[in-house]
């Protein structure tokens, strides 16, 4: 049976339930970095989360939800370089200070969550939606949680709906240019290949979507 509702233990869980993900997909985010980039996307986002879980398992126990996810953003900034070690690590921190307070995550606050994500990343890269980041599979995924009325809606259900968009609007980025960074200098070269950062977020929520739905997953070790 599916989860309806995360507490600080479980979203720890998660995470390093994530970060597998993350790794086991290395190889297919360096390729679409290639495309617009140092081909190392792929690689820095496996050693954020190798970060993270790291620094979940030195937390004590009694840890809350929001200090969870506020040391998961120090992780990967601490952890790692470039610009998306900053927008990662922002927007980890971000969603701590959204949910303080918050004993558990059920719909309602993963729609916090997600908006407060959105927000981080928007300020800390200076992008909108359409600049072809991955400020686009989050706003998919936010935008689809709101037009659906999602607090009412049971967790698995919501994260289920989100990942779905935020892989669509990851794929979208294929038929987009970069306006943003380095990759803005290549033009049309970019077309066809959805961005790196959106295809990771993508990923993330995919994972969680996973985790919360797998009796085995329910049981990952920090």
């Amino acid at each position: 049976m599916a989860l309806q509702a995360i507490d600080a233990r479980r979203l720890s869980q998660m995470l390093v339930f994530v970060a597998g993900e993350i790794a086991r997909r290395e190889a297919e985010l360096n390729a679409l970095d290639a495309a617009a980039g140092d081909g190392d996307h792929g690689i820095t986002m496996r050693i954020g989360f190798e970060a993270i879980r790291e620094r979940l398992g030195q937390l004590d126990p009694a840890t809350p939800v929001d200090a969870i996810l506020r040391e998961s953003g120090n992780a990967f900034l601490g952890g790692t370089g470039g610009a998306i070690g900053v927008v990662m690590g922002k927007m980890l921190m971000a969603g701590g200070k959204a949910l303080q307070g918050v004993q558990e995550i059920r719909a309602p606050e993963f729609l916090l969550l997600l908006n407060s994500w959105e927000t981080s990343v928007s300020a800390t890269g200076k992008v909108k939606p359409g600049d072809r980041t991955i400020l686009d599979a989050i706003h998919g995924a936010a935008s689809a949680l709101t037009a659906s009325d999602a607090t009412k809606k049971d967790l698995d259900v919501v994260v289920d709906l989100s990942a779905a968009a935020a892989q669509e609007a990851a794929r979208s980025t294929a038929d987009m240019l970069c306006r943003v960074g380095r990759a803005s200098r290549l033009g049309t070269r970019v077309l066809g290949h959805p961005d790196p950062g959106a295809t990771s977020f993508a990923i993330m929520l995919r994972a969680m979507h996973d985790w919360i739905t797998s009796p085995t997953a329910l049981d990952t070790q920090l």
